[in-house]
């Protein structure tokens, strides 16, 4: 994909502002307060020495410093309500864009995930918004400050002098020429930067995602070596960029500091041949200090809006990802089913050159227990997969209750399946609120109901807090065997017309195995179901018994027909019985 223009992520970022114009009216009033409170001091303390303290008049000096001194406090009153109302507008900002990237990450298909690091769409969540954010908050107060202050000191100085007014912005055009080449430097270095933030982010997600299987297999040492490489580049990418800023910085203040050596001696000489008063050559001083801050802070503003820029490209590139499944304009609810789930004549493949189903058709009456079974890789988990339409056939067709699944939501159609799949997930949660997952509003004695239909309400009764109980850590406090369990529940209480139950007794016991067994059986009961098994010993009483291999349907039949029969099927079990 390719990376968008400077402008274009500016337009984009300026959009989430549209709905804030209220806050915004509110801070350009503060800011207004503000500007003219710094604006006025210089005029004021230059007409003090030219009009009273020259002349001895302290009833006049003194009228002036109480005015200089409202004109003050209007201005704190102004910087305070500004830093208020524009943290605000950030915040809002930085809640509403997370939450368009986080809604859009769970749009995307699953192959996008698997093509892409979490670790990297988390920092483009949580880090890459934060330096956008940060634009909006402080930098952005600076620079409409510094906007402000600069236009209102502008039409300060004109006012009491052109001549020395054109000697202090002379060193304007020099400095955007300075500022647009370091810019440019600098986006570069932060997209660099941020990139790299990315990559260790995703590092050190699945490094403590895997650190048991590290230490099991001794390389820990490894891990942290690889660990240590992408810091190392994390940190020489943020050198790099540090080092473009803190040129860029003393360049400006050397070039301000001209500015202000030109004001003094051509104010001076204006002053010698009595063509100024001291008092303007004063505020002029003031003027030129206060000119250059802000034209400093907006030189500064242009290097962090690099590092922000380079951010919102990584957001908006994540958020123009378009996901393959898509819900059609005119996709219907699906609506209560009965489960009949025919394939007809399916295509698939991960890639043009990675074909794993050619012309497979399959028909699951409502009801129908059916058992995939086959090597590793053949496409049984493939087949569910596409039953669940978390890819989309590449030719022919999955219809359900004679309705292809491309014309129904996505949402509706997942709403009528339930899975429990081999590594089960328990959420840091409770095992109640682990249980209602699928059902959110359901009532205790829903859950508990479910619970015991999944023969796990007796453990579950048997921890000092019951349902109550936290599940934190990845749920290790809990056995293979209860976390399927626990998730069997889930499927029970959500209550879906197909169930997908992928190797859900492998990696554990036998005692247990019976457990899970028996709940898988009474949950079968009036559900069409699609179980994948290793194991062959616990699909013997599928209704239908289905190998997959070479990209299609080898066998099919029950386990009686297909063990007469004496081909793939009879094999993998006579190899299991030997092993």
């Amino acid at each position: 994909m390719q990376t968008q223009s400077k402008q274009g992520t500016v337009v984009r970022l300026l959009a989430y502002l549209r709905s804030e114009v209220p806050l915004i009216m509110g801070t350009i009033i503060m800011l207004i307060l503000s500007t003219l409170g710094q604006a006025a001091g210089p005029a004021l303390i230059g007409r003090a020495i030219d009009e009273f303290i020259a002349f001895g008049d302290s009833a006049g000096l003194g009228q002036t410093m109480m005015i200089l001194l409202a004109t003050y406090l209007v201005g704190y009153v102004g910087f305070i309500g500004q830093l208020r109302l524009i943290s605000i507008l950030a915040q809002r900002l930085l809640l509403r864009l997370r939450g368009d990237v986080f809604k859009h990450l769970q749009t995307l298909h699953l192959g996008y995930y698997f093509d892409h690091e979490a670790g990297d769409l988390m920092s483009r969540l949580v880090n890459d918004t934060d330096a956008i954010g940060t634009l909006f908050g402080q930098s952005l107060t600076q620079s409409l400050g510094s906007l402000f202050s600069l236009v209102a000191i502008v039409i300060a100085m004109f006012a009491l002098d052109i001549r020395l007014s054109l000697a202090t912005i002379i060193i304007i055009p020099l400095m955007v020429l300075v500022t647009f080449y370091f810019s440019s430097q600098s986006r570069k270095a932060f997209r660099t930067s941020r990139e790299t933030l990315g990559k260790l982010s995703a590092e050190l997600e699945q490094e403590l995602s895997t650190v048991r299987e590290a230490q099991a297999f001794a390389r820990t040492a490894l891990a942290i070596q690889e660990f240590e490489q992408d810091n190392a580049a994390n940190r020489d990418a943020n050198i790099y960029a540090a080092r473009i800023t803190t040129v860029f910085s003393p360049t400006i203040d050397v070039l301000s500091t001209i500015a202000t050596v030109l004001v003094t001696g051509f104010g001076g000489y204006l002053a010698f041949n009595g063509e100024i008063t001291v008092g303007i050559v004063v505020a002029f001083l003031s003027y030129s200090q206060q000119f250059f801050r802000p034209v400093q802070q907006l030189a500064n503003l242009y290097t962090q809006m690099q590092s922000a820029l380079a951010a919102g490209e990584r957001v908006f590139e994540l958020l123009d990802t378009e996901t393959d499944i898509a819900d059609k304009p005119s996709a219907k609810q699906l609506g209560t089913i009965e489960g009949r789930i025919q394939l007809q004549n399916v295509v698939f493949g991960y890639s043009d050159e990675q074909i794993v189903l050619d012309d497979v058709t399959l028909v699951a009456q409502a009801g129908e227990t059916v058992a995939l079974v086959g090597e590793t890789g053949a496409g049984k988990s493939t087949i569910v997969n596409l039953v669940g339409r978390f890819y989309d056939v590449k030719d022919g067709q999955i219809l359900v209750d004679d309705v292809d699944i491309r014309d129904v939501t996505k949402e509706s159609l997942r709403l009528n399946i339930g899975e429990v799949p081999q590594n089960s997930y328990l959420f840091n949660t409770t095992i109640a609120d682990n249980i209602r997952y699928g059902k959110p509003l359901a009532t205790m004695d829903e859950v508990i109901s479910a619970a015991k239909s999944a023969r796990v309400h007796d453990f579950i009764m048997s921890l000092p807090s019951g349902y109550d109980t936290e599940l934190k850590g990845a749920s290790g406090s809990v056995s293979q065997g209860q976390r399927q369990l626990l998730c069997i529940a889930r499927a029970i209480l959500a209550d879906p017309q197909i169930l997908i139950l992928d190797e859900a007794t492998a990696n554990i016991d036998t005692r247990t195995e019976r457990l899970v067994q028996d709940a898988i059986n009474e949950v079968l009961e009036g559900r069409t179901a699609f179980v994948i098994a290793h194991r062959l010993s616990t699909i013997r009483h599928a209704d239908k018994i289905v190998v997959i291999g070479n990209g299609g349907i080898i066998e099919e039949g029950n386990h009686d027909e297909l063990m007469a029969l004496g081909g793939a099927y009879a094999d993998l079990i006579h190899q299991q019985q030997a092993s």
